[in-house]
């Protein structure tokens, strides 16, 4: 991969539409009752969710769904600004075949069920991951009410109470958890189990639990945000995993296959990481990929994900789903999909469109040497490429861009044009090349983008930015000095000697961009598409009409990159 200089590029980004995805990844997951109540905490909504289908030929006779943060939406304040205190609704139910005492029709991944069976049933299913979410009612005083909370954790993780519950708001100082069954169809017996006690948690299960005070907590392993790796029609998507804990943990993130077998694992998935120093770079991600996060508590880390598009099939569906899992604590686990859009129709191969960057000069030739030598300082100007739909790269002093009446990004040459076709638009410039000369296509034999460009431009000796005009003699005419009539063209050098000089030379320009090292054969070139879209490699620019010895010469360095994917400039 391409590695480029870390340094900020100081010009405006635009923006594209974004377009929603429905793709989705899967988990399979197991649902297992027994004869009487069953308390099921729901890693992932079913493809199916509808209770009627779902639960269809079961022997489920009531489904009841605990809301957990039902609490916090129905108290209300009185007029003196006191509480009202509320019982407030935090069960919704679906009846088989009762649609009016049914307050719910569908099931829905991170929540926790209760379902009283009337017999023993197994049933396999594939399901959108989702991330546990538990908002915690404080106990104290208020007889009768419990947290039902549910474990999120491997089948055979073999966690107590204690250590999966034991830093949550409740506090490990309560002391009793409790597990729920029964058979009575009226009401779920509740049955203590001391937090200390070696009982083992079951993960799909869901227990009650006091709590302290109020709060949100969702276990050991949240987010902060969203909680999905989604890539619509962006080449960029990220997660904040947060340590709810109270204790420094070190989670394993691992990038598994989806489980079903029609979604493909992402390609050209990739992932930023930084080294000692804080650069950041991408490495592939490939299936079953696994790392490990070390956070203090409260602590936060985003994990920054890229996928490379050009890997990508026409038609083919890309997901994956990552786990999250704290192996040497809790034994939580966390699963979320990893979705990649297709496409999008007309988006242009890479690597057509407008690239910005910069251009630094770090050496340059004297009077005496025409080779570069490292100069005191660094010139830094900006540059615009542009490579069209036909190929060509150009070298552009200026570009407008806005988005039309039908939401598509364009690129203009001028921005009066831009104006009446777009609301808003901005244009980029640059201070390198004349305002006369505001396109430069690539010179016929060096003119691959992402191996050598070679753009030649000539400033004119009546060129409006010619930089031997000046305040003090705006009427540059081309004179002799006492007026009696015009003097030898500025573009003879034999000039620079004769006893009257032209008053304007023009002043060339060739400006080179490789991707190889000076010294080394062409094709030598590291160049591919990334996820940043950015590339760097060597630049030299040759100016001449200075100097009557012959050019200056300067070396240095470029970065570009690419900002729209927009293939005309109109």
């Amino acid at each position: 991969m391409n590695k480029t200089r870390k340094t900020a590029l100081l010009l405006p980004s635009l923006l594209s539409l974004l377009s929603l995805s429905s793709i989705a990844a899967h988990v399979e997951e197991t649902m297992t009752l027994e004869k009487g109540w069953n308390a099921i905490y729901l890693e992932s909504t079913p493809d199916s969710p509808a209770c009627d289908d779902f639960f269809r030929g079961a022997p489920v006779e009531r489904v009841a769904a605990y809301h957990s943060d039902a609490y916090s939406s129905t108290r209300q304040i009185a007029d003196d600004g006191t509480l009202i205190a509320q019982k407030p609704l935090s069960w919704y139910v679906w009846v088989p075949g009762d649609e009016t005492a049914s307050t719910m029709t569908a099931l829905s991944g991170g929540r926790v069920y209760m379902v009283y069976a009337s017999g023993t049933w197994t049933k396999t299913f594939l399901g959108v991951p989702a991330a546990p979410q538990q908002t915690w009612r404080a106990t104290s005083g208020d007889t009768g009410f419990m947290n039902i909370a549910g474990v999120s954790a491997d089948a055979d993780a073999a966690v107590t109470a204690k250590t999966y519950f034991g830093e949550g708001p409740f506090g490990a100082a309560s002391g009793v958890a409790y597990q729920i069954g029964g058979s009575n169809p009226l009401a779920p017996t509740f049955l203590p189990m001391m937090l200390g006690a070696k009982v083992k948690l079951q993960g799909g299960k869901a227990y009650a639990l006091a709590a302290t005070k109020d709060g949100d907590w969702p276990g050991a392993i949240g987010f902060s945000g969203t909680a999905s790796v989604a890539f619509d029609t962006g080449d960029f998507a990220s997660v904040t995993l947060k340590n709810f804990g109270t204790a420094e943990r070190t989670f394993t993130v691992k990038i598994v296959a989806s489980a079903d077998g029609a979604e493909r694992f992402p390609a050209g998935l990739k992932r930023g990481v930084k080294d000692e120093k804080g650069d950041e770079s991408w490495i592939d991600v490939e299936q079953g990929a696994a790392w490990d996060v070390a956070l203090a508590p409260d602590a936060l880390a985003t994990l920054k994900f890229a996928i490379d598009r050009t890997a990508m099939e026409d038609g083919a569906t890309y997901a994956a789903v990552m786990q999250i899992g704290d192996n040497g604590g809790t034994q939580m686990r966390v699963r979320i999909p990893v979705t990649v859009a297709e496409k999008p129709e007309d988006e242009a191969p890479f690597p057509t469109g407008l690239w910005a960057g910069y251009v630094q000069m770090e050496a340059v030739s004297s009077l005496t040497n025409d080779a570069p030598a490292a100069a005191a300082g660094k010139l830094k100007m900006n540059i615009l490429v542009h490579v069209g739909s036909d190929g060509k790269a150009r070298l552009l002093q200026r570009v407008a861009a806005g988005v039309d009446s039908e939401g598509r990004l364009r690129l203009f040459g001028d921005l009066a044009a831009a104006k009446d076709v777009c609301e808003n638009p901005r244009r980029l410039s640059t201070v390198m090349m004349s305002v006369d000369t505001p396109s430069v296509e690539a010179s016929a034999a060096k003119k691959e983008f992402g191996k050598q460009l070679q753009f030649d431009w000539t400033v004119d000796a009546d060129a409006r930015d010619n930089p031997f005009r000046h305040a003090w003699h705006p009427d540059h005419d081309g004179l002799t000095a006492d007026y009696s009539g015009k003097v030898a063209s500025g573009d003879d050098l034999a000039n620079y000697a004769n006893p009257v000089k032209p008053e304007l030379w023009s002043v060339t320009n060739t400006l080179s961009l490789t991707w190889s090292k000076p010294d080394t054969p062409l094709g030598e070139f590291d160049f591919e598409h990334n996820p940043d879209e950015t590339t760097s490699g060597y630049a030299t620019w040759q100016v001449g009409g200075l100097l009557s010895g012959g050019p200056i010469n300067s070396l240095g360095v470029f970065y570009l990159k690419r900002i729209a994917d927009v293939g005309e400039v109109e």
